[in-house]
């Protein structure tokens, strides 16, 4: 791929230009895209270049729009291995690998030794729920910034990209707010959230019932936890500089085993898994009420953090 080389050098074009023509350049009017056989419209600063493209199972299109300034970049590519009824999150953490280590490979390898080892692609959020499922990325190729927004439709893919010299007047976020994709793709399944283990309004529960979930205040004594393993970063986590933290809801139960385990905030690549896995492993002494064991719910924290 040469998409760093088309950066680097309109960039470094930039330095002969007369403040009259990069002015040209930003204030150019954007113009909308809408290919003959694909399914998505954007707005650019001008008519894209289009290329094709093919990275393992995937293939389809590249659109490049080039300023004095930027570059605004869009795949369209089909994945081939897309298979119904996939995890939503795993196919983002797919998606990110795919750009980073696929469409983006060529680029970097293009990089003196110094500069590999400083580009990095780093996760900034999820996008809003109501469209398709979509993350949002930063990115430092060389001496270009820029960010990366992608959505899942099925087996259709779109990669956005905006990259520049930093600090550079480049607008972002016309180009991703632009992007409308005809797709009847499902929204991406809900996050378990709110109230467990609530009592039913207007329905006292029966407080001889020891098989009950109890909630905290419900009992005499608390579960006790013996032992609680911190989890591990994935690989994948650390390359894309994740942190915050996983909230789990979860049953300690009379049995000593931790059940029902509900996620209330995740993280990606791998961490709200790597959570759950140690959550599954505490080993405590259970709540205890009026004398007897019983089952309660218990909110785990876990705090994901680079040094």
């Amino acid at each position: 791929m040469r998409l760093l080389l088309t950066i680097s050098f309109i960039l470094c074009l930039l330095s002969c230009f007369a403040p009259e023509a990069i002015a040209q350049y930003q204030n150019l009017e954007w113009i909308e895209v809408s290919p003959a056989g694909e399914s998505f419209q954007v707005s650019m600063p001008n008519t894209p270049k289009i290329e094709a493209e093919k990275e393992g199972a995937v293939s389809g299109h590249r659109y490049i729009a080039l300023t004095g300034v930027a570059t605004y970049t869009i795949w369209s590519i089909t994945n081939a291995n897309y298979r119904a009824g996939q995890d939503t999150d795993l196919y983002l953490d797919a998606t990110a690998e795919l750009l980073w280590e696929g469409l983006l490979k060529s680029a970097r390898e293009q990089l003196d030794d110094k500069d590999r080892r400083f580009a990095r692609m780093t996760y900034v959020r999820e996008l809003p729920p109501e469209g398709l499922p979509g993350r949002e990325y930063t990115l430092t190729v060389g001496d270009v910034t820029g960010t990366a927004e992608f959505f899942v439709a099925r087996e259709q893919i779109y990669v956005m990209l905006v990259m520049g010299k930093p600090g550079g007047d480049w607008p972002r976020e016309k180009f991703f707010a632009s992007f409308r994709a005809a797709s009847d793709s499902p929204a991406p399944p809900k996050i378990a959230s709110g109230r467990f283990g609530a009592v039913v309004q207007g329905v006292s529960p029966d407080p001889t019932d020891y098989n009950r979930i109890f909630n905290g205040r419900e009992v005499t004594q608390k579960a006790r936890i013996l032992e609680k393993a911190e989890p591990t970063y994935t690989e994948s986590a650390r390359k894309f500089g994740i942190e915050g933290t996983v909230v789990l809801r979860a049953v300690f139960s009379k049995n000593s085993e931790v059940t029902n385990l509900h996620v209330v905030s995740k993280l990606p690549h791998g961490l709200t898994q790597k959570a759950i896995d140690a959550a599954r492993a505490i080993r405590f002494v259970p709540a205890m009420k009026d004398g007897q064991p019983v089952s309660m719910w218990m909110e785990l924290q876990y705090n994901f953090h680079l040094y």
